[in-house]
Formats: C-alpha cells, structure tokens, sequence
C-alpha cells in the first residue's frame, strides 16, 4: 500500500466512515467502496463537504470535477407530470465514486475521472 493509499484511508476513516444509524458497525472500508451509491451513499450536502475536503487536503486539482455526474439534482416532492417542460428535470442515474478514485487522483494530482 502506497503512502498516499493509506493517507486517503486514514482521512476517509477518521472523518466520515461512521456508523450509520441502527447498524452493529462501521462499513469495511475497501477500493471499492462507494461514496454516492450502495448501502450507505452519501447526501449531496455531505458529499459536497468530503470532496471539497478531499480536493484541499490532498492538493488535487479539481478543475475536472464534476459533482452533478455523482450526486445528479433530485426531483423533489413534486413530480415531474406537474412541471412545466422548462421545468422538468431529467432522470440521470449517479457516475459511481469510489475511494480508489480519490486514491488515484490524489497520487496524479488531478481529477482524472469524468
């Protein structure tokens, strides 16, 4: 395991893998862990607050980040049906985010997904 795979697991590990509500325990932790989908994703406002943290403290360019690819807008109490075609927001399923691509953009210093 590289210094900066561990620096990510360490961060991710102390500053929001928690406990969720009504579970025995922590979620194992692994590459493949998601941030945005899964058994425990994430809300928009919690995610935008990991990455924002994430960008700052590893030094990763963030100019390639797209957070609507992985937390999409939510429709809402009111349904589609009742909008206005102007209004209407499209069905978009989330791009998966996952710790082994904070890891990787971290060791490139970019984002380098997208």
């Amino acid at each position: 395991m590289s210094d900066i795979e561990k620096a990510v697991f360490e961060w991710y590990e102390k500053n929001y893998n928690t406990k969720p509500l009504f579970a025995k325990s922590k979620p194992a932790l692994t590459p493949e862990t998601s941030l945005n989908a899964g058994k425990y994703p994430w809300a928009r406002e919690t995610g935008d607050e990991i990455m924002k943290d994430y960008f700052q403290r590893f030094d990763v360019d963030s100019s390639n980040f797209n957070f609507i690819s992985y937390w999409p807008y939510e429709k809402g109490l009111l349904p589609n049906l009742l909008r206005t075609k102007a209004h209407k927001i499209p069905e978009l399923k989330p791009k998966l985010l996952t710790i082994q691509m904070l890891i990787e953009s971290a060791k490139a210093g970019r984002w380098l997904y997208e």
